[in-house]
């Protein structure tokens, strides 16, 4: 985020966020995130890609506040 930032100059622009949940037991964060994604969980990753497509074709179509309270 901070190379786009810095890049465009500005923090003026909208956001997509996806939860990819917690790590469990005693994984640090940093692996959690950039680890290998666990086969049983593919299928909400999966879920959680399309709702952001559509959280995005609804940005573009109507507005950021219309994909918020939709979405959030």
């Amino acid at each position: 985020m901070k190379s786009v930032i810095q890049h465009i100059q500005t923090e003026e622009f909208d956001r997509i966020r996806i939860g990819i949940g917690h790590p469990s037991n005693n994984q640090d964060m940093i692996s959690y995130v950039i680890g290998s994604i666990p086969e049983e969980e593919q299928k909400l990753l999966e879920n959680g890609v399309n709702i952001a497509v559509e959280a995005v074709i609804e940005i573009i179509k109507i507005n950021t506040d219309s994909a918020m309270n939709k979405y959030n």
